[in-house]
């Protein structure tokens, strides 16, 4: 019984073998025929004509060529590269490289042409990280956002998301719950802000996933040189730094214990100053913050009920590089506090809480226009959007 089982294993690998040999010969025939039929015709030999007796020249005669009329047909297979079959076992199981000439790059398979530019106020090089990714498809905005999600939490920076409409050529906020499809991607990683500059750690993390985003949904991406952008950020907090003034000024009681709220509310309300949180917040006409003040109380009032309060001080608050025209902000806000300090009987402070005389005051003024000057020549204009993310 053993030796029958074993001569019918061994006629079974010879029948299968059998079987592939005789498939194989057919196969290389038929890929013979198609060569064969693939192949144009030999052209002919050139037809020289002996030329007849008198002729004035020995020299042969040759008769042009036939003009081959164009056709219509596509070109035939190429000879050389036959369709592969699952009998090839031979077969690369990567594709190969093709010439330069006609280098696609196999994995990002998307256009070479060159991205559009991203608005520099929100990202750029000089103040961020820019990743670029172009996607050979368009990916939903939720999906690349949710991917993301995991590693927000290594990112201790400000990260802003741009979408290239493709309809209008404009870069778009892309929020997390955007409900669109993007093909361009922009990711800004902000180096500075006012808790410092961004980490090596933060940097890598950032790249790491900006890198994993691209190879998971096809796309092509354009990283920065990370060594530099450390370099550039550490420059970049000194010199924000270095530009850095949030001034205060204070309007304390002179000759009484403390300031009527009752007297002041008639004043917030002439001003246009709305409440926000535990603020007065002045406004310029766009809407941006001017300067801001708090009321300080012995009550345990809510801002709202600053009439009812009996004040111990009142505190004005400018924050320069975040305002535009910080000179004529600055005004604004000390007509406000002397319009405040004789209204209800106090006296204008500096931050020490001592008088602020007039030297002091043009002092701060001269303070204000260099410091502001000095950004725009930076780059980085007082109150636009990138001072705004930088000094925040």
């Amino acid at each position: 019984m053993k030796d029958l089982q074993i001569a019918m294993i061994v006629f079974g690998v010879v029948l299968v073998l059998a079987v592939w040999l005789y498939n194989r010969a057919q196969e290389k025939r038929y890929r013979a025929r198609q060569r064969r039929e693939a192949e144009p015709p030999a052209a002919s030999a050139p037809v020289e004509k002996t030329p007849a007796a008198g002729s004035e020249s020995g020299a042969s005669v040759r008769l042009p060529e036939e003009r081959a009329e164009p056709s219509l047909s596509l070109p035939p297979a190429d000879a050389g590269a036959p369709e592969p079959s699952f009998m090839d076992a031979d077969l690369p199981l990567e594709p190969e490289a093709t010439s330069a000439a006609g280098e696609v790059d196999l994995l990002l398979d998307v256009e070479e042409a060159s991205m559009p530019a991203v608005p520099a106020e929100w990202g750029d090089g000089s103040v961020d990280c820019l990743v670029r990714i172009e996607f050979a498809e368009p990916v939903p905005v939720r999906v690349l956002r949710e991917e993301c999600r995991e590693g927000t939490g290594r990112i201790d920076k400000p990260v802003q998301w741009l979408g290239l409409d493709e309809r209008t050529g404009h870069w778009r906020t892309l929020l997390p719950d955007d409900p669109g499809s993007i093909k361009h991607l922009a990711v800004a990683l902000q180096l500075v802000d006012r808790l410092g500059a961004v980490s090596a750690q933060t940097l890598s993390a950032f790249v790491e996933d900006m890198t994993r985003l691209a190879q998971r949904f096809v796309g092509r991406i354009e990283v920065p040189e990370t060594a530099a952008l450390l370099e550039r950020a550490q420059e970049l907090d000194a010199f924000c730094a270095s530009v850095d003034l949030q001034l205060t000024l204070h309007v304390l009681p002179k000759n009484t214990a403390h300031l009527s709220g009752a007297l002041l509310k008639p004043l917030l309300d002439r001003a246009g100053l709305r409440l926000e949180g535990e603020r007065f917040v002045a406004s310029n006409p766009d809407g941006s913050e001017l300067f801001a003040l708090i009321c300080r109380s012995a009550n345990a009032f809510p801002a709202e009920r600053v009439a009812a309060m009996q004040l111990s001080e009142l505190i004005f608050s400018l924050d320069v590089p975040r305002v535009a025209a910080g000179a004529q902000a600055f005004e604004h806000l000390l007509g406000f506090a002397r319009q405040c300090a004789e209204t209800l009987g106090g006296q204008l402070a500096d931050a020490h809480r001592k008088p602020l005389p007039e030297a002091t005051i043009a002092m701060i003024r001269s303070r204000i226009a260099e410091l502001q000057s000095r950004m725009a020549e930076r780059g980085i204009l007082p109150g636009g959007v990138r001072a705004l993310r930088l000094f925040a």
